[in-house]
């Protein structure tokens, strides 16, 4: 609920503090000159400033919705559930939250705010967070100029979205730190022998932190079997092979009703401090 994360908010027009109404139905700054966001029926607030640009659409966030219901992932947002409960991490950022399946099994245990510059994903967000109890908030905004306090959170989690290093450096806590998930080599490989002649392994997320600390790197493979042609659609969709697949390869998963495929997860610690 925005109600119980407001105070880490701050105000993208002037950058004065937030708080919310005893209503709860609008969010406003309080500096000099007064800026109101009214929260949406959905209950999430768009702070996105003017030049922000948007992010998914209604139909990406359906098919990674289908998909991400099923619990292909499921292992994966326990795993992250795992560190951060044992990091003790009271308040929690997800940096680029997409439609908030991560978030809101995140935000049962702790305080969580998802943020993303999709307004289809954050209002789905909102919505599942209604339907499921989660206590997750969600706002519209841009990863690069985040609508939050400095120093305001335990840990940020960052998971298959941009890494903005100097603004995740500003709004964690001293003691803080960053987790951030990206396709290992062989993530998704059974997809790719499915649809190219010569696959390829992932080469690994390029936009590590340069000036944070690695604590800890681990990796999370298993293996899913996908069934049916909308649930390796919906899939397919997620994945940056949707935007560079020739229609011919593309072409080669329509008469697929079964994908059985490895995933692989690497999945990387910061802390604030001087990387080595």
């Amino acid at each position: 609920m925005i109600s119980n994360i407001s105070y880490l908010l701050k105000c993208p027009v002037c950058g004065a503090a937030m708080q919310t109404d005893p209503d709860g139905r609008v969010c406003r700054c309080v500096g000099a000159r007064v800026h109101c966001y009214d929260v949406s029926r959905s209950g999430y607030l768009n702070l996105t400033s003017p030049g922000d640009g948007a992010g998914d659409l209604k139909a990406a966030v359906k098919a990674r919705t289908l998909f991400l219901s099923n619990g292909y992932y499921e292992p994966l947002s326990d795993e992250i559930n795992g560190i951060l409960k044992d990091l003790d991490a009271k308040t929690v950022l997800d940096a680029g939250c997409g439609e908030g399946y991560y978030t809101n099994r995140m935000g049962t245990e702790r305080r969580v705010l998802g943020v993303d510059l999709s307004r289809a994903g954050i209002d789905a967000a909102a919505k599942s967070a209604k339907q499921s109890g989660s206590g997750a908030a969600f706002a519209v905004g841009s990863l690069f100029k985040l609508p939050v306090s400095d120093r305001t959170f335990d840990a940020i989690t960052n998971l298959f979205a941009p890494c903005a290093e100097a603004e995740f450096l500003r709004v964690l806590k001293p003691t803080g730190k960053l987790l951030l998930v990206g396709a290992g080599e062989r993530h998704l490989l059974g997809l790719k022998e499915l649809i190219y002649d010569n696959p390829y392994l992932n080469p690994g997320r390029a936009d590590l932190p340069t000036t944070m600390q690695l604590l800890e790197h681990r990796r999370l493979t298993y293996s899913i079997n996908v069934k049916g042609r909308e649930q390796i659609a919906a899939l397919f969709s997620m994945t940056p092979y949707y935007w560079r697949t020739s229609n011919v390869d593309r072409h080669k998963l329509d008469a697929a009703e079964t994908l059985e495929t490895e995933v692989d997860f690497d999945i990387f610690l910061y802390g604030k401090g001087q990387s080595k």
